[in-house]
């Protein structure tokens, strides 16, 4: 990559930046489909693993906004 030009470090960084901002809305996605017993059936999540997933969805989702409005 550093033959065509590119700089291997900045395209990492931004692949970081991507998926941490990719990932919130697949993580719900997810939860919606595994919560769901008419898509998963009997194998679906408990309340349990629901509620730490949200909890995951919401630290994810502030994270990404944080990271927005401080950036210069």
């Amino acid at each position: 990559m550093d033959y065509a030009g590119f700089n291997a470090v900045a395209i990492l960084f931004w692949a970081a930046v991507l998926n941490g901002v990719l990932a919130p809305p697949l993580i719900v996605i997810v939860l919606l489909l595994t919560s769901n017993p008419a898509v998963i059936g009997s194998r679906s999540n408990p309340l349990w693993l629901a509620v730490l997933g949200w909890i995951t969805v919401a630290v994810m989702t502030g994270a990404s906004l944080a990271m927005f409005v401080t950036w210069k």
